[in-house]
């Protein structure tokens, strides 16, 4: 039998063949410009010079390869380089980097617990994810990417959105951003003049060296998929614990809860916007000079629904406020008659 003939250079099937072959594009490959990465990742400088390499990794989730891209987010900072593509960070809203949320800085099983929905990106087969992670690729060349992003942002319960202010971190966290620990001189080995890791480099905080064990054993692909993260179950118990049901008072005429702990950031309008979901609200007072407020429902059952829905605390304007019942007027007393407001009940 004769060999089958090769085809010529000229063939337009050799062609077109070759053009995909050339062009990792139209294979699934990332190409971006830009990473999409947390403020904290970032570091506070806000000039700052990125190394970037197209199609230099896989992802850690999809095997995909992309565009990595690597920095130094301050003089004393470690590196900090991408570890998955921009498709699979934004599926869950979460930095290319350290895989925290992008909104509320807490790991993806902490922020999905509270919401208590479910994980849109579970596949974990070659076959699914690569499917997955195609249709979101799609969606982002159709100019999608506002779109994907508000999709994970949707909170659909108010108390959900209040327990993730609770556990979301207020300010800029740049310490996870420091050198390394030294391992010689864990050791008591290192002999360098100019080593450039902690404590050598005169930066004595190890947080840590006195952490518990388990937060020091992450798995990248449990931290993204929200499973056995011992960082999230940490937030989750303490968030329980921090949080305490209000036992009704036996009298049922005090239809006030007492409002502690803020500021002139909350203002009449901001309490009624944060309580009346509960109920109709009387009346609404705040007194900033005990940095306290009290608010008045109409009837009995809006005071106790808020105090069995809120507990303890609540989160008002970015302030995690403390919650109690008022008093009422025979416990106030004559000298309180002209307070103006009812006084918490002590528990």
């Amino acid at each position: 039998r004769a060999p089958p003939s090769r085809p010529s250079e000229n063939d337009p099937r050799l062609a077109s063949t070759m053009a995909e072959i050339r062009d990792p594009e139209a294979d699934g490959w990332e190409r971006t410009d830009f990473p999409i990465v947390c403020e904290d990742c970032l570091g506070p400088n806000p000039y700052i010079r990125m190394q970037r390499e197209d199609y230099a990794a896989e992802c850690a989730i999809s095997s995909r390869p992309f565009t990595v891209f690597r920095w130094r987010p301050g003089n004393e900072a470690r590196y900090k380089k991408t570890v998955v593509c921009r498709e699979i960070a934004l599926a869950k809203n979460v930095c290319q980097v350290c895989l925290l949320d992008l909104d509320y800085g807490i790991p993806v099983q902490a922020r999905d617990a509270v919401l208590g929905k479910e994980r849109e990106m579970i596949a974990k087969s070659d076959v699914n994810l690569e499917y997955q992670t195609e249709q979101i690729a799609r969606r982002l060349e159709e100019g999608d990417e506002v779109a994907i992003r508000d999709q994970n942002r949707a909170v659909g319960k108010v108390r959900a959105a209040e327990l993730l202010q609770k556990m979301a971190r207020k300010k800029p966290y740049y310490n996870k951003n420091k050198a390394p620990i030294c391992t010689f001189w864990l050791r008591n080995a290192c002999t360098r003049a100019d080593c450039p890791y902690r404590p050598c480099n005169g930066d004595t905080h190890m947080p840590e060296l006195t952490s518990a064990p388990e937060l020091r054993q992450q798995n990248i692909k449990d931290r993204y998929y929200g499973i056995n993260d011992p960082v999230a179950n940490r937030m989750l118990a303490k968030a329980n614990e921090s949080k305490q049901d209000l036992a009704p008072p036996s009298d049922e005429s005090i239809t006030t809860l007492y409002v502690g702990g803020i500021d002139d950031r909350v203002t009449e309008d901001a309490l009624k916007d944060a309580f009346y979901q509960y109920g109709q609200i009387s009346s609404v007072r705040t007194l900033y000079a005990k940095n306290c407020a009290f608010v008045t429902f109409v009837d009995r059952a809006g005071a106790e629904k808020a105090a069995e829905e809120c507990g303890s605390r609540k989160a008002i304007n970015g302030i995690n406020a403390r919650i109690m019942w008022g008093k009422s007027k025979k416990e106030k007393g004559p000298a309180a008659a002209g307070g103006g407001g009812e006084l918490p009940a002590r528990r």
